[in-house]
């Protein structure tokens, strides 16, 4: 509140809270000594009865000891933010106007992906400006109905012959009017609130739900050698802005009912709106952060860093997970557990929990990288054949899920997420066939988890393949394959062709090619490079 602000000012200033904000036992003293702070001073304007200035002091008190008393951390977080965001105003302030707009430009194409440049990013700066406008709309409807709150109780505690005369009789017209000010922008807050939150759901269901599933796409494309994908950490600027948005609704809304319980009339909007904006509030935080938990890295064994999701048993595997949603409340306060499903009985040996926690990279993101995970296959009971089913080893997908949960400000979410389908193979002579079974399906799919794809797998053109061919070659010697390699690769494949740009090619002729006793694919591609090696001039 201003009042605190301005009294205490000298005070705030000169204590940590932004350590406190991560040290409880810091904050508890902190929160303790902010409120014989806020004593002192009312014993000093007690005597200089200023009564307003006392009912203030008195309300904010008790609202302090009432709603932080049990989380002094939060207070702490608050109170850190806001001195944070004075000194950027200050900063601000002093900088020339054609620096100002040239920061404002350049954070603008920082947080912005450049599919959003043109439609996400102005959407979200808009809402989170609404959303600040609303707040000052807040801050006047509470601000009015204190007002009124001290002018009604001055007349209640007149004596009876006082409030028949004409000046009390023109102050009860001037409280009415105040009153139905306070109805008219209660309704006006709750539209504006109802309004933003509708932008955030479109917003939510079309342009962000899109670009992240471009951004898993690309990542598919790249784990089979394509072209390096990008645009995760514009993508985090996007969530987090999302998710502090809906929180400040959050806080609004919460106001708004801490109002109620003060004044209530027939008619009030709030009781009957305010419900139905909290749950759709709610609802879409849960989306959010449902959405915003995902695989940055794709399981990979060290040893073989440029044929990820095959994986052998008994050998380590990495794999990274980062939640898009950055809030520093999050940190060291999320525990991920990885898991595997059991079609062949496969267990996770190692470390299968671990905390996330803010990257030492330039990003900062809230992330978690399991470095010592082994799959390890359990033994089949007497009398049974685990290992067998209507694939081969090499054509079994599996998925490592892992879960969380989230507790933040009264909600818990549980979110979850999955690789994408690994191979698991115990030998490393498997480990060609089942990266061609990798790169079949992330070149033939965009679904993430169709665990029995191999039971009837679609077919490819023959164009994309020798395309993703020519990308395992750069993925190795930094270069393409050219198009005489590519044409010897389809002669080999499918035999001599007119054309071979729209030629179907099934996975069966695909895998045969790599596992016949003719000449295989990939002694080909070997002797392709050497005789390109062998003509270049370098």
């Amino acid at each position: 509140p201003m009042e605190i602000r301005h009294l205490l000012a000298q005070w705030i200033e000169s204590q940590d809270w932004e350590a406190a904000s991560n040290n409880e036992a810091m904050a508890t003293i902190l929160l303790q000594n902010l409120l014989i702070q806020v004593d002192e001073q009312l014993d000093r304007v007690s005597q200089e009865k200023n009564l307003l200035l006392i009912h203030n002091l008195k309300r904010t008190r008790k609202l302090l000891q009432g709603k932080y008393h049990g989380n002094p951390m939060h207070i702490a977080v608050i109170i850190s933010n806001c001195l944070r965001e004075e000194r950027r105003i200050l900063a601000a302030a002093s900088m020339p106007v054609q620096v100002m707009s040239h920061i404002s430009l350049i954070y603008s194409m920082l947080i912005c992906p450049r599919a959003f440049r043109t439609k996400s990013c102005p959407l979200i700066m808009n809402c989170t400006r609404e959303i600040c406008m609303t707040d000052q709309d807040v801050k006047y409807l509470e601000d009015l109905q204190e007002e009124f709150d001290f002018r009604y109780k001055t007349i209640q505690s007149l004596e009876q012959s006082d409030k028949n005369s004409a000046l009390i009789k023109q102050e009860m017209l001037a409280l009415q009017a105040m009153l139905n000010t306070l109805d008219y922008k209660r309704k006006e807050v709750l539209s504006k609130i109802g309004r933003v939150i509708h932008e955030i759901d479109m917003l939510m269901s079309n342009m962000l739900t899109e670009e992240l599933l471009d951004w898993k796409r690309r990542q598919q494309i790249a784990c089979i050698g394509g072209p390096l994908h990008g645009g995760l950490d514009q993508l985090q600027n996007c969530f987090t802005l999302l998710a502090e948005s809906l929180f400040q609704v959050r806080r609004q809304l919460e106001k708004l009912d801490e109002l109620l319980t003060r004044l209530t009339y027939d008619g009030d909007p709030i009781p009957v709106q305010r419900p139905q904006l909290l749950e759709k509030v709610n609802f879409l935080l849960y989306n959010l952060f449902r959405n915003s938990f995902v695989v940055e890295r794709q399981p990979c064994m060290p040893t073989h860093p440029q044929r990820p999701m095959v994986l052998k048993t008994l050998i380590q595997f990495t794999v990274k997970l980062r939640l898009l949603i950055k809030l520093p409340e999050l940190n060291y306060q999320i525990r991920v557990k990885a898991t595997i499903d059991n079609n062949r009985r496969f267990v996770l040996c190692g470390t299968h929990v671990k905390a996330m926690n803010m990257d030492e990279s330039a990003n900062g993101s809230l992330s978690v990288e399991f470095r010592h995970l082994q799959p390890k296959e359990m033994k089949s009971s007497a009398g049974s054949k685990g290992n067998e089913g209507p694939h081969m080893v090499t054509e079994e997908l599996h998925s490592i899920s892992f879960e969380t949960q989230v507790c933040l400000y009264g909600l818990t979410i549980n979110l979850e997420t999955s690789s994408l389908p690994v191979v698991m193979i115990s030998n490393v002579s498997q480990l060609p066939n089942a990266w061609a079974s990798i790169i079949w399906y992330n070149l033939s799919t965009n679904d993430p988890q169709n665990l029995s794809f191999f039971n009837n797998p679609p077919a490819a053109t023959l164009s994309q393949l020798l395309e993703v061919l020519s990308w395992q070659f750069s993925s190795y010697v930094g270069r393409g394959l050219n198009s005489e390699q590519l044409n010897m690769l389809a002669e080999k494949l499918m035999g001599q062709q007119v054309s071979y740009s729209d030629y179907q090619l099934s996975w069966a002729k695909f895998y045969s090619s790599l596992t016949s006793n003719s000449v295989p694919l990939m002694s080909v591609m070997r002797f392709s490079l050497a005789r390109r090696e062998s003509c270049s001039p370098a």
